[in-house]
């Protein structure tokens, strides 16, 4: 004799028979539910199962919807759009203002770069000429001693 285990949104029942099962659908109309016994290789929806006679109902079509309600949707709609075109315009002038920005950073860098090499250079040549004219007022003074 067949063993039916039932599944109610997660919640496993225990095994039931035949008659049992019947009892169960009858008692829980939710369509929602699953079903599996031994010969199946998964869970199964009850109302996929031949061996019980399970009564879909047709859904109620659904209510026109009143055309005042479609309008606020389609002004809400077209406000978002704008905000999303707003929105998107700005973060494409960001983007652009951040090129500009990163390359305006790249050009000083790169300035900032050339003026150390540069005053590096007019350090050591003041640097060197120092020492020259040390060198020079060392020789002198020892000129004067000598005289």
């Amino acid at each position: 004799m067949k063993k039916w285990l039932f599944s109610n949104n997660g919640e496993i029942t225990n095994p039931f028979t035949f008659a049992e099962a019947q009892e169960y659908i009858s008692e829980n109309s939710n369509l929602d539910l699953y079903v599996w016994h031994p010969s199946f290789t998964h869970w199964m929806p009850l109302s996929s199962i031949d061996d019980f006679d399970v009564e879909i109902s047709i859904p109620v079509p659904p209510v026109a919807l009143p055309k005042e309600l479609i309008e606020e949707y389609k002004n809400q709609e077209q406000g978002l759009f704008k905000t999303l075109t707003r929105i998107d315009n700005t973060l494409g002038n960001t983007r652009a203002a951040l090129s500009e920005l990163d390359n305006d950073i790249d050009t000083y860098k790169n300035f900032t770069e050339k003026l150390n090499t540069e005053v590096e250079i007019t350090l050591n040549n003041v640097r060197k000429q120092y020492a020259a004219l040390q060198k020079s007022i060392d020789e002198f003074k020892k000129d004067e001693l000598v005289f």
